[in-house]
């Protein structure tokens, strides 16, 4: 179910209309659990049964951990995730690295003709990292109180931020989640949050992507001012399409009485400094948490902690998908927090800060957003090669008609005004007193554009991973 979709709308009225009307606390938790077992079902029912055997093994080796802190058994646990994701998520990516280093190509003409495939699961990514954190903060002693499989199953299963986050750790969830009560608070932000991000994801995410998709399987075709201006474009569409599914995420969950972490900060307003602190933010401290960290953080010498930043990085990176572009990204990305903080060690940066350097700063920071975004978007390394190439030559080639470069402009243009819009975080008081009227006001406009300029219903980016 598409959170931008008709089914997905009559659905989650009727959960709601629902959990208001179940007037003890453990009936709404054993409906928001059947809820969410229904969501995910829909997608794969097979699936399914896999996804709840392994919140039952998780569940088995936690109560394991409360028992006993043993490092024996978090490592089987550790194990045991990683290898149920590399089985779907990467099988393939490494026998095609196998193949090639090996020179049994045979292999890939097997792959090719065989009729089964393994299918990636909907939120493997997501829901084994949300299990695993939980599995390592009992080992180390953060999460004392024994919970529940029931407990535990509705933190794992939740479904608003079930498919594509954030990334929620214990400490988001289980407390609220005890106390479910009605917060007529909740209902404003939450109405807010659903507008906000349909509109990012519908009407800005989706028509770039109209645009822009046919240049990314061509690159060999286009100019290399197409080439920049659909670099700049994805950079957009990518932050509309992941920050608008966690917009519609946050407004359900407010909805339903729960708060969960926001996971955009406006990024493309940060300085390089917080650029990973408002850019996803949840697996940022994910990694830092869990990865950084325990390989010693930056605790040791210049090249330690360089060596750290980076591999971080890069398996990040690899976290994304089974595609060596993914991994270059996260390399980049690691190896551009590595420079700049050798930038800041040797005094080369603004020593004074005022509006003028952190403006310039900030455009410096989007940049490397955007060149990041090129390596995540290609098809494969080679285009990456052709979509440089063509940046240093200056090659001819095809390019946006006039409509289609007004189109980009016109949507990326909108896109920045919400994010200072969203960066403020101040409501003027003369909404706040008429909210009411504004929120019914911005659903009726916001179903008016959709009528008139949805075009496609193009699933979340991040479904795939």
């Amino acid at each position: 179910m598409l959170f931008t979709s008709i089914t997905f709308c009559i659905f989650f009225i009727l959960v709601y209309i629902i959990y208001w009307s179940i007037p003890k606390q453990k009936g709404k938790e054993v409906w928001l659990l059947i809820s969410s077992i229904i969501f995910y079902g829909s997608w794969s029912f097979g699936f399914l049964f896999h996804f709840l055997f392994f919140i039952g093994l998780n569940y088995f080796l936690i109560k394991k951990l409360y028992a006993v802190q043993s490092k024996k058994i978090v490592t089987i646990a550790i194990v045991i995730n990683l290898f149920n994701l590399g089985v779907f998520k990467y099988f393939y990516f490494f026998t095609n690295i196998f193949a090639n280093l090996s020179g049994m190509s045979h292999l890939l003409e097997l792959e090719k003709s065989s009729t089964f495939r393994i299918i990636l699961p909907l939120a493997i990514s997501f829901y084994t990292f949300q299990m695993l954190a939980y599995i390592i903060d009992v080992y180390r002693r953060k999460e004392t109180k024994i919970i529940s499989l029931f407990d535990f199953a509705l933190f794992i299963l939740f479904f608003p931020q079930l498919i594509a986050g954030p990334i929620m750790r214990s400490f988001d969830f289980l407390p609220e989640m005890k106390n479910i009560k009605a917060k007529p608070e909740y209902i404003s932000p939450g109405l807010s949050f659903i507008a906000l991000g349909v509109f990012k994801k519908v009407l800005l995410a989706d028509n770039i992507a109209l645009v822009i998709d046919p240049i990314w399987n061509n690159v060999d075709s286009y100019n290399w001012i197409t080439l920049l201006l659909a670099s700049h474009a994805f950079t957009w569409q990518i932050y509309c399409d992941f920050s608008g599914y966690t917009d519609i995420a946050r407004g359900c969950a407010f909805l339903l009485g729960f708060q969960i972490p926001e996971n955009f900060r406006s990024p493309f307003l940060a300085t390089p400094k917080e650029r990973w602190t408002r850019w996803h933010i949840t697996l940022s401290t994910w990694l830092k948490d869990y990865i950084y960290i325990p390989l010693g953080g930056n605790r040791g010498s210049v090249l330690r902690t360089s060596f750290n930043q980076i591999l971080t990085f890069t398996l990040g990176g690899l976290w994304h998908g089974a595609n060596l572009t993914y991994i270059l990204w996260g390399f980049y990305h690691g190896s551009m927090i590595v420079i700049e903080n050798l930038f800041v060690k040797w005094n080369l940066v603004f020593k004074k800060q005022t509006k003028l350097s952190i403006l310039l700063e900030i455009i410096y920071s989007y940049q490397v957003f955007v060149i990041g975004a090129i390596m995540f978007r290609v098809n494969s390394l080679s285009d990456l090669g052709i979509v440089f190439r063509t940046f240093f030559s200056f090659e001819t080639g095809n390019s946006f008609s006039q409509n289609e470069y007004n189109t980009l402009i016109g949507l990326c243009f909108v896109g920045l005004l919400v994010q200072i819009l969203q960066y403020s975080e101040k409501i003027p008081t003369y909404i706040q007193k008429r909210k009411v009227f504004f929120i019914s006001f911005s659903y009726i406009l916001l179903l008016y554009l959709v009528s008139l300029f949805s075009r496609s219903g193009k699933e979340f980016i991040y479904f795939t991973f």
